[in-house]
């Protein structure tokens, strides 16, 4: 059978060209017959087909299609017959060797001249590579796509305008418009003002220029809420390089940024605490050993504050003084280095002033687990006032231990129940007792009733009326004795001036009280003895100026008289008229008389009243005066010897005085009794309350005196 019996119908007008044009063709040409069999396949045909040509005149073409395209395929070209227009089909074909491949067929209805139907005329390119690209884009479109739409960031594209182009889902969701919306507005309509006047430049430069950006702003939400967004931004390009979009990739880190303000707000409120709080900060990188130090850091030591708030440690060490600074840096890098954190104090030299300051520092080395590099913190503190104000309050509290503890008067605070808080040295030494046995007992083991009485009645004004108050008050000492202070008191109050305890500073009196009253007998004696005195002179002139002697006899006697009065008060007077010695008495009597060469004493050194004293000189100064001029001492050779003692026996002791003179001329006994013979036997006699008798001897005047031993010389 020949090819055109085999058609059953005429191929296209040039047979013969026809055939040479299709065979050379490199893609499969058939013509079909109205009962669609084959009457003409080309070269490419047979070849896709695998068989010998007559066979690709008969097989069925339906056998070679995939199975997933045979119904589409099949539909389609029975549509496309029925429609006798040209149509096309595309699937996929077995080829002989198995393999399977896209064609793309496009078959066109054939007339004849009178315009009958006649048959199909086909053509099918091989489009396998074309197609798989375009399916493998299509994979990757679709694969992107959904990246796109399922993806945490939002992608947005806009024209050169900036009115938006593509949105997905999430920059929807961020930007809070729907995609219609956005698609009608554009970037800067939807952006914070505050932020254009920074992203528009930045926007309009890379549509001049295609410079990529990334910056953070705000999105205002149609909600009138605010989302701060970071925007990857790109331009995108036609395949000739034309740009026709812009595209950004946006995240949401409103929640970040809210995070970094609050974390913002809280450095700065701890940086503001810090600060007011006088502390200086800085870190160290102990690799570089220079760190960030916090903006009054530079201040404290008197920097100029650099831009980049970074120090180095040598930066620190240079202001401090030559004296501390080995200390310093030996302190700083044993925590560098060991880990070991620091307290010091030293002293720096600012930069700007020169002065010399003192500051207080710490530092500790941060060590981390997860293998970050371990760094350093440090704080300082001026604390130049501090010790300032520490040293004053040291001397002060020196100035005032010392006065505390070496003041002659007493201190004593007391709590609110008079109950001893504190004493100084004083108290416990005019006490006798111990400081621990003094402090927290009650003032009354002190005082007598009655005097406790007086304190508490103080106590009770003081907290009435205020002020302070002053009294002299007896207190008792370990050993009993009565002591005379005269305290001045006053509360002590807290801030809310309520009382708390009292102060009470004390002047022992003992002695000015013991004075006092010394003083005041002694005026009373005083007076007493001038009275007396008086009462002796009148006596002695009442009887040395009687009418039968001369007058100059009667100045003498009054004279001598008087003498021995004044040398007695000169002796009391030495002895602030208190006991007397007895022998230095009757020394002072017979010294104007002769002395030691005239007379003899002999008698223990007894001390008698001042009263007895100035009798006993009288009545010496009388004896020894008659024998000047009539006894004893008369005579060259006469002398006198007094002899006294302390007589023991049964009852009291007495006193036994012998005034006997030898060597004179022979006594001859007075007619009468004279004053001085009475003031000796009478006035002693009554002071000493014995007896006194003078006996006129031949061989010399004897006066003997036996009388209780006078007061004061037991």
């Amino acid at each position: 059978m020949t090819e055109q019996e085999a058609g059953h119908a005429p191929l296209p007008v040039g047979e013969d060209e026809f055939r040479l044009i299709a065979d050379s063709a490199p893609v499969a040409v058939w013509v079909t017959r109205l009962d669609r069999q084959r009457s003409f396949v080309n070269r490419a045909y047979v070849e896709f087909f695998g068989g010998s040509y007559e066979d690709a005149l008969t097989f069925d073409w339906r056998a070679i299609i995939h199975p997933d395209d045979i119904a589409r395929l099949l539909q389609a070209s029975v549509d496309g017959e029925a429609s006798l227009k040209t149509f096309s089909l595309e699937g996929r074909f077995r080829r002989a060797d198995g393999a399977w491949r896209w064609l793309q067929s496009t078959s066109q209805p054939r007339w004849n001249a009178a315009g009958e139907h006649i048959g199909f005329i086909g053509v099918a390119h091989d489009v396998t590579e074309a197609k798989e690209a375009e399916l493998a884009l299509r994979e990757r479109e679709a694969q992107l796509s959904a990246f796109i739409s399922q993806t945490t960031a939002g992608f947005a594209q806009v024209d050169l305008d900036g009115t938006f182009t593509l949105v997905n889902d999430r920059f929807c969701e961020i930007a809070g418009w729907s995609r219609e919306q956005l698609l009608r507005r554009t970037m800067q309509s939807i952006t914070h003002p505050d932020d254009l006047g920074r992203n528009v430049p930045m926007f309009e430069r890379a549509v001049r220029e295609g410079v990529p950006y990334t910056h953070e702003k705000r999105y205002i939400r149609e909600d009138g809420g605010i989302v701060w967004v970071n925007n990857s931004v790109a331009v995108i390009r036609r395949p000739e390089g034309k740009p026709f979009g812009v595209l950004a990739v946006t995240l949401d880190v409103t929640q970040r940024r809210e995070s970094e303000n609050a974390l913002r707000r809280s450095e700065e409120s701890l940086r503001l605490a810090t600060e007011s709080a006088g502390m200086a900060s800085w870190e160290l990188d102990l690799e570089t050993m220079e760190g960030k130090w916090s903006a009054n850091r530079f201040d404290l030591l008197g920097l100029v504050r650099r831009d980049d708030l970074r120090g180095t440690v040598e930066d620190w060490l240079d202001r401090i003084v030559v004296e501390d600074r080995e200390m310093a840096r030996e302190a700083a890098y044993r925590c560098f280095e060991q880990g070991e954190p620091y307290t010091i104090e030293y002293r720096i030299r600012r930069a700007d002033t020169g002065e010399e300051r003192a500051l207080q520092s710490h530092g500790s080395r941060i060590d981390y687990d997860d293998g970050r590099p371990s760094r350093f913190v440090g704080v300082s503190f001026d604390i130049t006032e501090r010790q300032r104000a520490e040293e004053e309050l040291r001397d002060s509290e020196a100035r005032f231990r010392t006065i505390f503890e070496q003041a002659n008067d007493y201190l004593i605070t007391l709590t609110l129940d008079q109950r001893i808080a504190s004493v100084n040295p004083a108290v416990v030494s005019a006490l006798g007792y111990t400081e621990a046995e003094v402090l927290g007992r009650p003032v009354s083991d002190f005082m007598d009733p009655d005097q406790f009485a007086i304190s508490l009645g103080a106590l009770q004004q003081k907290l009435i009326r205020g002020g302070s108050t002053r009294l002299t008050i007896k207190v008792r000492a370990k050993d009993r004795r009565e002591l005379v202070w005269e305290i001045n008191s006053r509360l002590t109050t807290d801030a809310e001036g309520n009382p708390t305890g009292i102060h009470a500073i004390a002047r022992d009196m003992t002695e000015a009280k013991r004075a006092e009253t010394h003083l005041r007998l002694l005026i009373d004696e005083l007076n007493h003895r001038v009275k007396n005195t008086l009462a002796i002179v009148q006596g002695i002139a009442q009887q040395s100026l009687k009418g039968d002697r001369d007058a100059a006899t009667s100045r003498r006697a009054f004279e001598g008289r008087l003498a021995a009065l004044s040398e007695a008060h000169n002796l009391l007077t030495r002895e602030h008229w208190g006991l007397v010695s007895m022998t230095q008495i009757i020394s002072d009597a017979v010294r104007p008389h002769g002395g030691s060469a005239r007379f003899t004493l002999d008698g223990p050194d007894l001390v008698i009243m001042p009263k007895t004293a100035i009798s006993l000189a009288l009545a010496i100064h009388e004896l020894a005066t008659n024998a000047v001029k009539h006894g004893a001492l008369s005579e060259p050779q006469g002398k006198v010897t007094i002899r006294w003692a302390r007589m023991r026996g049964e009852g009291a002791p007495r006193l036994s005085l012998v005034w006997e003179e030898s060597g004179g001329p022979a006594v001859q006994p007075p007619e009468r009794r004279g004053f001085g013979t009475r003031m000796i036997e009478r006035g002693l006699a009554a002071e000493l309350a014995g007896s006194v008798t003078i006996d006129f001897r031949p061989q010399g005047v004897v006066c003997t005196v036996d009388a209780p031993l006078p007061e004061g010389a037991e």
